[in-house]
């Protein structure tokens, strides 16, 4: 789902990217409440606003009530003009071009950057993100270094790139794009427009893809690509997996308790595997509180080995907490951290399963 310029920059507010102070406005108003002069934006998903008339300047308070009066209503690129974006006009030293997004060719996230941004923008390299790495200090000063920024503005513009990092992580993103990305005589950058596509997903867990597979483990991942490997990993030791979905990003735990349902539903288990790798911004707690709700609404309880590998931000926590309903609940749980890697849980799952 691709989000409304005012949606996205809500989120990149929330995750400490600056924005231009705003209005969202669904009528016509005289009192604007933002600085003169300032920018009226139409609000549709499509793109070339700006040559397509949806995206005018003003210069005092009239000219700005009637851009509002021209754009709300007026059909852009196909699409009815319900709310208009009014922003503060904010006076660049430079427009600059940041984005993160999923490639398929990479089959994962690349940083893309370019030091002319703006609507002429026709071309940034591309830097390949290393999931294991994550965004390093040197991965950036490198990248920024390579596309041609000056080193004076590498602190600020990395601070930008973490944030951008953090929110794709958390919200499930499978586009943040900055352009553009605005610098001030005084140093600051403030993000111009904001382009961000959701994963489906991430807004309905009923979306999550589920691949039924005739097997009798049930497999709950983190991590597309890694994914498929613990599945290759569990065939190779005699483990037959009775189902294919993963749960990235940062979900609720609404997300992975819906999930959780969805996957044990399955009659003859014989084990549940939920596995991933160590996550840089995943909340190990949140998601295995959701997993924990998700299995005791499975009729009838499962008696079955359950074999969790996940490492990263609040495991301890979360470790803890599963250990306690175990104690109270009965179920069978059996906690595994980075010290034990991902293949090795595969061969545990199998022997548990089957005793072999």
């Amino acid at each position: 789902m691709k989000l409304a310029e005012y949606e996205g920059k809500k989120l990149f507010a929330q995750y400490g990217i600056a924005i231009p102070q705003s209005v969202l406005l669904t009528k016509p108003t005289k009192k604007l409440g933002v600085n003169l002069p300032c920018v009226i934006k139409a609000q549709v998903r499509s793109g070339n606003r700006k040559d397509n008339g949806g995206i005018i300047m003003a210069h005092n308070s009239e000219a700005a009530l009637k851009g509002v009066q021209k754009l709300l209503g007026a059909n852009i690129n196909g699409e009815q003009v319900n709310e208009v974006l009014v922003e503060e006009k904010i006076k660049a030293v430079g427009e600059y071009y940041m984005s993160i997004s999923f490639d398929s060719d990479v089959q994962g996230p690349i940083l893309s950057l370019s030091p002319k941004g703006g609507s002429g923008i026709t071309r940034a390299k591309t830097f390949p993100i290393d999931m294991v790495l994550g965004l390093q200090g040197f991965f950036m000063r490198s990248a920024l270094k390579e596309t041609g920024f000056s080193e004076a503005d590498f602190t600020g513009l990395m601070s930008v790139i973490l944030k951008l990092w953090r929110l794709v992580a958390h919200e499930y993103a499978l586009l943040a794009e900055i352009n553009p990305l605005f610098k001030t005589k005084e140093g600051k950058f403030i993000a111009g427009d904001a382009k961000i596509v959701l994963d489906d997903e991430k807004l309905n867990p009923g979306k999550r893809r589920l691949l039924e597979m005739p097997g009798d483990i049930a497999i709950l991942a983190s991590g597309g690509g890694a994914s498929l490997l613990n599945i290759d990993a569990l065939l190779a030791y005699g483990g037959k997996p009775a189902n294919y979905t993963e749960y990235s990003g940062n979900p609720k735990g609404e997300v992975v308790k819906e999930l959780t349902k969805r996957v044990l539903n399955k009659k003859g288990l014989k084990g549940c595997w939920v596995v991933g790798g160590t996550a840089n911004f995943t909340d190990i707690q949140e998601t295995m509180k959701g997993f924990v709700e998700g299995l005791r609404e499975v009729k009838p309880k499962p008696t079955y080995p359950i074999v969790i590998r996940r490492d990263g931000p609040r495991q301890k926590e979360a470790f803890a907490m599963l250990e306690e309903v175990a104690k109270q609940e009965g179920y069978q749980f059996y906690l595994f951290g980075s010290e034990t890697a991902m293949a090795q849980s595969a061969k545990i799952m199998v022997k548990l399963a089957y005793g072999k």
